[in-house]
């Protein structure tokens, strides 16, 4: 852990220093001083803008035609339909019932247990954790888990940190001259898009896991599906996945450790969800 952490302080800091090295070497003209430091800093001030919806949402669109380049789509328009209407149930439910081009699910055709949630409101869910769930309310809690990741912004998180790593590069190679600085700029646009592929591959932080998990639970209790559904989808998951290591597998918490947190959420949300009424409708739609 301390050699991980040492080499991100290492990566952080080289950029630093060739940039404060590179603005010594104008420090005997102040005219060009000044605007070496403004025309470096003009990208890191970009950079650190909010992202707008509009944004979010374009690059939510490339996400997924990165994902959707590795899976097939499964066409079922019954199921999808089905799908994006618990999902508009839950949406119209939450705190944040609009984005620029509304929320979207898509069915991935392959037995993997996984799903995908982009910035901007689109959900890709596999055909194998669709066949985890035995419940519209299950169906609720794998998309309402999906929709956590997208509301609390967690994917945001990760591309506007690479945003700003991009822009301290491009900062420091406006202050470079030369093939040496040229190779310098190239180590450290190599790094950081190692970083972020390492970042990709690993999922999100257990923490941003349990917090989707909170938001799920909290948002399908609201919407009127009951969020021990969770619990049962979550202990199938578990028992399909001992030896299948892709997907959830391989980055996400393991079931059992999910159990636990979303168990102690359902408890404070105990009551009569009346999931009777929604198993026929399930048994029409779900996956064959």
């Amino acid at each position: 852990m301390k050699k991980k952490l040492g080499l991100c302080l290492v990566i952080i800091l080289i950029p630093v220093i060739v940039l404060s090295c590179a603005l010594l070497e104008s420090f005997d003209d102040p005219l060009a001083f000044t605007k070496n430091v403004v025309d470096a800093a003009a990208p890191i001030v970009e950079a650190s803008k909010p992202i707008q919806n509009e944004e979010e949402y374009y690059i939510g669109r490339e996400v997924a035609a990165i994902i959707l380049s590795n899976y097939r789509l499964y066409r079922n328009k019954q199921l999808e339909n089905y799908l994006n209407l618990i999902c508009m149930t839950l949406v119209l439910n939450s705190d944040v019932p609009e984005s620029y081009n509304g929320y979207h699910v898509a069915i991935l055709d392959t037995d993997e247990i996984n799903a995908f949630a982009t910035p901007g409101g689109h959900v890709l869910v596999t055909k194998g954790l669709l066949a985890c769930t035995d419940s519209e309310d299950a169906l609720a809690g794998v998309i309402a888990h999906e929709l956590g990741h997208i509301q609390l912004k967690h994917g945001i998180g990760a591309i506007k940190t690479n945003r700003l790593t991009g822009a301290a590069i491009e900062s420091t190679g406006t202050m470079l001259l030369g093939e040496k600085n040229k190779e310098a700029i190239k180590f450290l646009e190599d790094a950081s898009k190692e970083i972020v592929t390492t970042l990709i591959n690993s999922g999100y932080s257990k923490t941003q896991e349990y917090d989707a998990d909170r938001f799920a639970v909290r948002l399908m209790a609201k919407a009127g599906y009951d969020p021990n559904a969770m619990t049962e989808m979550l202990k199938i998951m578990g028992e399909k996945q001992k030896n299948d290591h892709r997907g959830f597998g391989k980055t996400h918490p393991s079931a059992d450790s999910r159990i636990k947190y979303v168990e102690m959420e359902a408890k404070k949300l105990a009551g009569n969800y009346n999931r009777s009424a929604r198993l026929k409708r399930y048994k029409r739609n779900k996956l064959k």
